[in-house]
């Protein structure tokens, strides 16, 4: 059977339908942090104070806050949004117009691999020795994961479960959230004031 969720989805911003409609940005970032307060107590409770399965939840909802704040800066604020909707963090358009580059973009394109493997999981070896794909090959080498640190390791979801990797996961997305606040302070200097205020939501003593 044909889903259409996708394509209703997309229609709501070019139609401009009747009804109540609001951003979770914020909720979802409440959300990330009671996961990443439990990340860290479930972590002080481990041996090597970094184990915890939180993060297997924090990492997708991080990202889903990012993508409610861009809907939230470029329809809900925006009387003429630049595009028919709001951008795909996943999208090569979104990376371009809010200047994602150099180690930021890698480490953007890491935790979006990062998140694919937590809701689109692949139980199967990775065909490598310490059970963890080339293609993030970066991560560990950062000494992120959850890792024995020998040559075999814990299997992959395992080794996600790192509150360290948790904590690199809210710097990266809240440089993001720097980047888009700048870009529309740049671009529309109306609508700045109302959306630099969101980056208090990384600072203490949220997410420490």
């Amino acid at each position: 059977m044909a889903r259409t969720g996708g394509k209703d989805r997309g229609q709501r911003f070019a139609e401009r339908r009747n009804g109540v409609a609001a951003t979770s940005s914020q909720d979802f970032l409440h959300l990330s942090h009671l996961l990443f307060v439990h990340s860290k107590e479930c972590a002080a409770q481990c041996a090597d104070g970094n184990c915890s399965r939180y993060t297997w939840a924090g990492l997708p909802m991080l990202l889903a806050a990012l993508q409610a704040f861009v809907v939230e800066c470029e329809f809900l604020l925006n009387s003429a949004p630049p595009s028919g909707k709001p951008l795909d963090v996943n999208s090569d358009q979104f990376i371009k117009r809010y200047g994602i580059d150099g180690d930021l973009l890698r480490d953007f394109e890491d935790l979006q691999e990062l998140r694919n493997e937590i809701i689109h999981p692949s139980h199967a070896p990775t065909g490598m020795p310490d059970n963890w794909p080339r293609y993030l090959e970066r991560v560990k080498t950062h000494g992120l994961l959850q890792s024995t640190g020998e040559a075999h390791d814990y299997a992959l979801l395992d080794q996600i479960a790192s509150h360290r990797l948790f904590a690199w996961a809210v710097q990266v997305v809240s440089a993001i959230y720097g980047r888009v606040i700048e870009h529309i302070r740049t671009a529309d200097p109306s609508l700045g004031h109302l959306v630099v205020g969101h980056l208090t939501s990384f600072s203490p003593p949220r997410f420490v």
